[in-house]
């Protein structure tokens, strides 16, 4: 059982976001003010004079209006249009979108797994791991993700079991924690092929039924070390800016290369989640300010934006959202502040990084199964 979630900005934001920022917040803000203002100065006091008289309430018509102005644009762009395409859920046979989630035995995917599985019975799972959800009528496949040979017959079972997959979300990852001296080529290659050549198998093998149709949803886990790595991530952060360019570069193919424009695309760039992978890394000082994420609300958070049935590009915590994409065009003295306050040095040390590799066996095995047959065929040599 999770813990409770901890009370942070990212709530302060919420509510700001969802109630006097709104547009039906602003307007009874505005309506209310105005109506007060009437009982006093009577019936020819009008509306657009009582704005102009109050400063504040100007500021808030015309933030609102700028957001609103903002978000759609988003919408229209991430989705060449502004009307939504969400999945079907259905539990009858051959009825309903079809979910795979690469990674779905543990962690992040775990959590979408125990959401959507109370709303199809449609769900395919990609893993090395053993799985540790408590669900029922998921269907799990055991698959090194970095050999297409493997999903392809994988591929074949699913849709033979479930049907073509239509919603597919691109979970799976790797971290080492290392220092670039102390990674060795093979390792770096490993995480890299685990974190981008596997999703570019899973695209390559059911993208195709995706465009046939033009619908679907194409969800890509991704990570804040796409916009500003860390010391000891070197592997881990450049396969995830990697997995960033490689989900714009769907979202461009789809719309002009496969004429596919309704499909979804949606990338999840969260700073420290708390999962096995996750707790290599050190809790902010203040958790107040820059929150770790728990797995389960970013699983809820994930789900929903796949029921949006819109393309969306989520940045976790809501602190970052802004911040982390405006690190690669600010000034170097502004990423030198941030990393600096943010202490991102110490996000992982040997000593954290090596308690946590003894229970994390995932990359262990990939180990075994990848780099020590490759060695010791080397020594035969």
């Amino acid at each position: 059982m999770s813990a409770p979630p901890k009370f942070s900005i990212d709530d302060v934001n919420r509510f700001l976001d969802r109630v006097p920022f709104s547009v039906p917040g602003a307007a009874a803000i505005a309506a209310y003010s105005y109506w007060k203002a009437r009982s006093f100065l009577g019936p020819s006091h009008l509306f657009v004079d009582h704005v102009r008289a109050h400063r504040w309430l100007s500021l808030l018509l015309a933030f609102v209006a700028l957001k609103t102005v903002h978000r759609t644009l988003n919408r229209l762009a991430r989705n060449n249009g502004w009307k939504a395409d969400p999945p079907v859920w259905s539990f009858d046979k051959g009825y309903g979108d079809v979910v795979l989630i690469t990674g779905g035995s543990t962690g992040i995917g775990k959590e979408m797994v125990e959401i959507l599985a109370r709303k199809t019975n449609k769900i395919a799972v990609i893993d090395l791991a053993p799985p540790t959800y408590d669900a029922h009528g998921v269907k799990f496949y055991k698959a090194d993700i970095t050999d297409p040979v493997a999903i392809a017959e994988v591929a074949k079972q699913i849709r033979k079991d479930l049907g073509d997959p239509t919603v597919l979300v691109n979970n799976a990852g790797i971290a080492r924690g290392k220092t670039i001296l102390d990674t060795k080529p093979e390792e770096f290659l490993l995480t890299y092929k685990v974190n981008v050549l596997g999703a570019h198998n899973i695209l390559r093998e059911f993208l195709p039924y995706i465009i046939k149709k033009n619908h679907g949803h194409i969800m890509t886990t991704a990570s804040s070390a796409s916009y500003a790595a860390i010391p000891q991530l070197s592997e881990y952060s450049c396969s995830k800016a990697a997995v960033l360019a490689l989900h714009e570069t769907l979202a461009g193919e789809l719309k002009h290369r496969y004429n596919a424009p309704r499909v979804r695309t949606s990338v999840i760039c969260p700073t420290k989640v708390s999962t096995q992978m996750g707790d290599a890394m050190k809790d902010t000082d203040n958790q107040f300010l820059t929150p770790t994420l728990s797995a389960p609300w970013l699983a809820r958070e994930m789900v929903r934006i796949i029921e949006s049935g819109l393309s969306d590009h989520l940045v976790a915590p809501h602190f970052a959202h802004a911040l982390l994409p405006s690190l690669r065009s600010a000034p170097e003295y502004f990423r030198w502040l941030v990393t600096t306050v943010g202490k991102t040095h110490e996000t992982i040390t040997d000593a954290r990084n090596a308690v946590q590799m003894k229970t994390y066996k995932l990359v262990e095995e990939l180990d075994k199964a990848h780099i020590l047959p490759a060695a010791a065929s080397g020594g035969n040599k």
